[in-house]
């Protein structure tokens, strides 16, 4: 692919990420979802990595092809293969095809195994520096109208960057924002919830969007993430925004992130993954 030619046609992209070229239509129409909802353009992406396929990327390009030829729904876009670390390239996206957002699919059935490349174990392993937001779809999710999203809100300072992105699918979508929150026993991180909540009524407010928020139920016992995902599910809710674990304890080595809990539960509500960052790279407009 000419990426140089392309970026004169559209500055920015949504990624189709198809570790799978056999099994890539439900991605492309979830990205292609995403490019005509972002007005981006669409890049169909497969890595050859020897660590999870024999593939190469001159095969792959072939399987791109072809796939490429079949898009109707976008007015730019390309594909392209390439060789090396999935994680690293993953890592490279944002600033090496102008990204905005990678599309990509989960196996999160019970019975997968964790060593597959779709598999939540491996999707959060490779994900983990993605420096742009990453969507991530079940065994089970069908593509809906972005119309009720789930936004989980805790006392982090970096859930503002889930608020940005909350108000891309408000402005772009249309979207009702439910923001989900849990109270707090401890003074301070209850303070610094309610600078959340205050921030992210204001700036919803500003696009007038329109959103409520829940609280939830005091007797749940699910992390917060996860209850998001259970009240998405019985509220006919259709995504939930999440954001990744910033500074990883040496206890995270020996029980699940809260993210790898979050994508076991994930079957029929997708998510949109944000991996918190010092220097924010949000979607430009």
């Amino acid at each position: 692919m000419d990426t140089d030619k392309s970026k004169q046609h559209n500055d920015q992209f949504v990624i189709a990420y198809l570790h799978c070229l056999q099994q890539a239509e439900q991605t492309i129409k979830w990205a292609v979802h995403f490019a005509n909802l972002l007005d981006k353009g669409l890049i169909l992406l497969h890595i050859s990595d020897k660590q999870y396929t024999q593939v190469s990327p001159d095969e792959a390009e072939k399987e791109l092809k072809t796939l490429n030829n079949q898009i109707t729904a976008v007015k730019t876009h390309s594909y392209i293969a390439l060789k090396g670390k999935t994680k690293e390239i993953i890592h490279s996206l944002g600033e090496a095809l102008s990204a905005v957002l990678i599309v990509t699919s989960v196996n999160n059935e019970q019975q997968s195994n964790s060593h597959t490349l779709n598999s939540p174990k491996q999707v959060i392993k490779n994900f983990s520096t993605s420096r742009i937001a990453y969507f991530v779809f079940g065994s089970q999710a069908t593509i809906k109208p972005f119309d009720n999203i789930v936004l989980p809100l805790n006392m982090l300072r970096e859930a503002k960057e889930k608020v940005l992105w909350a108000s891309y699918f408000g402005r772009f979508a249309q979207s009702q924002i439910t923001i989900f929150h849990k109270q707090y026993k401890d003074e301070f991180h209850q303070q610094q919830l309610n600078y959340n909540l205050k921030f992210a009524s204001n700036m919803l407010t500003k696009f007038n969007i329109n959103f409520n928020l829940i609280d939830c139920p005091k007797n749940s016992k699910s992390d917060l993430d996860v209850a998001a995902l259970e009240y998405a599910e019985g509220s006919n809710c259709n995504l939930v925004i999440c954001q990744t674990t910033k500074n990883k304890s040496f206890i995270d080595f020996f029980s699940p992130l809260s993210e790898l809990q979050a994508l076991k539960h994930s079957q029929h509500i997708p998510i949109l993954f944000l991996n918190p960052r010092e220097d924010l790279f949000v979607l430009c407009e």
